[in-house]
């Protein structure tokens, strides 16, 4: 049973210190970048998540804990506490304006940057994994068990409950206008729901093993699935064509990220390893391999300037590794 933090002593406990961290030859050939290592988190980091503007940082994880970190000094602008347990996914409103973060059974959203409380939204009645708001805002969505939750925001009243044989969903994504809905789940399926009337519209037979972490282009042209198979998959939406594998991950891959101009894919695993592809072109290496963390990585984030990549693992720490 985790212990949960009062806010004064959460926010004692995740004071920032923020190092300079080299990086080890990666193999690639190519050395990773100085590493900032923001510390304070006293469990596994399980989430991560860049403002549309670049100026902060969010992470969660299994202390139960949000953090929002100020980037340019690396210290902690605010310490949210409302979770009773993990908090497996945040997630950032286009504006800015808003944080959502996901625990088992409740969606809180906050304000940035003053990190107060706006709304709690009860979420479905079983755990739930990952967090997205919708383009514009106008919905809250999460994976679970089985289904994906959506609720109006900022009302929080539930529009739609997706259900269908799918395990756990570990991982959503939205597409870039908000019609749809892509999830990553256990039974090692890529499916895509029409949020208007809640239908499948595509089952993808992706991997072997559970897809722990999905994500989309901002043109909606293809998905990336990450698995614990240890490959990186991308995919065509629009007939659910197979485009590129990538054996990324030994151990199994847990986070994947697009980069903002479509042509990267950043992925992070249990060798504790970040691996940068290209997103086109097949039985490629990677083109950078960023080592630091000493823990499986979870959770992948790109800063809106494609020039950062912001990494959250169980080994308690977030690293900001710059890329350009």
């Amino acid at each position: 049973m985790l212990n949960i933090l009062t806010a004064a002593s959460a926010a004692l406990l995740l004071a920032a210190a923020v190092h300079a961290a080299k990086g080890k030859p990666g193999a690639a050939g190519a050395k990773a970048a100085p590493a900032r290592i923001l510390t304070g988190h006293r469990a596994a980091v399980e989430a991560v998540a860049v403002s549309p503007d670049g100026q902060y940082a969010a992470s969660a994880g299994l202390d139960t804990n949000v953090a929002l970190w100020n980037v340019k000094t690396g210290k902690v602008k605010k310490v949210m506490v409302a979770h009773t347990d993990a908090v497996w996914g945040v997630d950032f409103s286009a504006d800015g304006d808003y944080l959502a973060s996901l625990g088992n059974q409740t969606i809180e959203v906050w304000k940035v940057p003053s990190g107060a409380n706006f709304k709690t939204i009860p979420g479905q009645s079983f755990s739930m994994y990952g967090v997205k708001f919708s383009p514009n805002a106008d919905y809250v969505a999460s994976g679970g068990y089985n289904s994906i939750g959506v609720w109006s925001f900022p009302a929080g009243d539930s529009i739609h409950t997706m259900k269908s044989e799918m395990e756990n969903v570990y991982s959503i994504a939205v597409g870039p206008n908000g019609s749809y809905i892509i999830a990553g789940a256990g039974n090692g399926t890529v499916t895509v729901w029409n949020v208007a009337d809640s239908k499948l519209l595509k089952t993808i037979q992706a991997h072997k093993e559970p897809v722990r972490a999905v994500a989309v282009t901002s043109d909606g042209s293809y998905a990336v699935s990450a698995s614990m198979d240890g490959t990186v998959k991308v995919w065509r939406l629009s007939d659910g064509k197979l485009m590129n594998t990538l054996k990324a991950h030994e151990g199994g891959a847990r986070a994947v990220a697009v980069s903002p101009d479509n042509r990267s894919i950043a992925s992070g695993g249990m060798d504790s390893l970040i691996k940068i592809w290209k997103l086109a072109g097949t039985g490629q290496k990677p083109v950078r391999q960023l080592a630091g963390h000493t823990d499986s990585v979870e959770s992948l984030a790109y800063f809106p300037d494609g020039k950062s990549l912001l990494s959250g693992s169980k080994d308690k720490t977030v690293r900001i590794w710059k890329l350009k």
